[in-house]
């Protein structure tokens, strides 16, 4: 597989954006927060996502302890087969709370526009 960026993905427009000093902080800071360049937060922002920040320490260790009691449900399932419904349920959970909290929410200009907020 070629290394080479696709037409539709190279890169080659440059734009200048001019900021105040308060707005360019805001900017870094923002970006900074979701693990992101500036570049790449405008980016993802075009693209309709909407980054969002690294979650905090507790949320990696609120996940851990749920994958505890999920482990301990599943050592259950032998002696008691509803604990693999219990099991599915929190994997769902899991699931969707890491999605709303690491994954770039998704917005639509269509949907701001009818709103209009834009």
């Amino acid at each position: 597989m070629s290394r080479e960026k696709s037409e539709k993905n190279k890169r080659n427009v440059p734009i200048t954006v001019r900021l105040n000093e308060e707005e360019h902080e805001k900017l870094k800071q923002c970006a900074a927060a979701c693990g992101l360049s500036a570049a790449e937060f405008m980016r993802q922002l075009c693209k309709g996502n909407a980054p969002q920040p690294k979650p905090k320490t507790e949320f990696w260790e609120l996940l851990n302890k749920l994958y505890e009691v999920h482990d301990a449900f599943k050592k259950c399932v032998p002696y008691y087969s509803a604990a693999a419904d219990t099991c599915m349920e929190i994997e769902d959970f899991i699931l969707e709370l890491q999605q709303k909290t690491t994954l770039p929410q998704r917005f639509s200009l269509d949907e701001l526009t009818e709103q209009g907020a834009v």
